[in-house]
């Protein structure tokens, strides 16, 4: 019994040895490739799940099966659904869906259920982090009813990870991609050709 004790000891130190040396560090060509992204303030961040916080109606939702395949009360699958935050200059745009409890004290609208907001942030601020070797962003911004704290993550990898805090509702964590945003704008149309920028 003691020598499959110590076995099972060994074999979960090497797990955990293996597992922390599984993880590589950002190339120069990676935290460059960032950095330029950074400083061009136009990119975009994909959500591909939305980690709310635990709570009983959450989980009971998820135990009546109402999420998405491959779901739980704790990280849902978003990948079929427009799940953004733009950067552009100094102009924030945010199109979330929202998993949670909602406070009724600043009114409820039928048709801004997810997490929405547009315009100029207060407090903007993108700084490095020395720790990730990438960058974290914060700003807050307010869409007429809910003001909002934002935390965002940027990772030379190219993922990222936003915190949301809103006045009405509880705090939502996203992971996602994060790359260039490109907005296609049609110049002019010429008999059958369209100019696209």
């Amino acid at each position: 019994m003691k020598t499959l004790l110590k076995y099972f000891i060994g074999v979960l130190i090497l797990t955990a040895a293996g597992c922390g040396g599984a993880k590589t560090a950002a190339s120069p060509e990676e935290i460059e490739a960032l950095d330029n992204l950074v400083a061009t303030k136009s990119f975009e961040i994909n959500a591909r799940w939305a980690r709310p916080m635990a709570s009983q109606a959450l989980n009971s939702i998820s135990n009546a099966g109402l999420l998405p395949n491959g779901s739980n009360a704790s990280r849902v699958d978003i990948t079929g659904s427009t799940s953004y935050l733009r950067v552009v200059d100094n102009h924030v745009e945010a199109d979330l869906p929202y998993f949670g409890e909602r406070q009724m004290s600043g009114g409820y609208d039928t048709k801004r259920t997810g997490i929405q907001f547009e315009g100029a942030p207060e407090n903007f601020q993108i700084e490095p982090n020395s720790k990730t070797k990438g960058y974290t962003m914060r700003f807050s911004i307010n869409n007429g009813t809910e003001n909002f704290q934002v935390i965002a993550q940027l990772f030379p990898s190219r993922s990222s990870s936003l915190n949301i805090t809103g006045s009405h509702r509880g705090q939502i964590w996203y992971d996602g991609t994060l790359s260039e945003y490109k907005k296609d704008i049609i110049l002019a149309f010429f008999h059958d050709f369209v100019i696209v920028l």
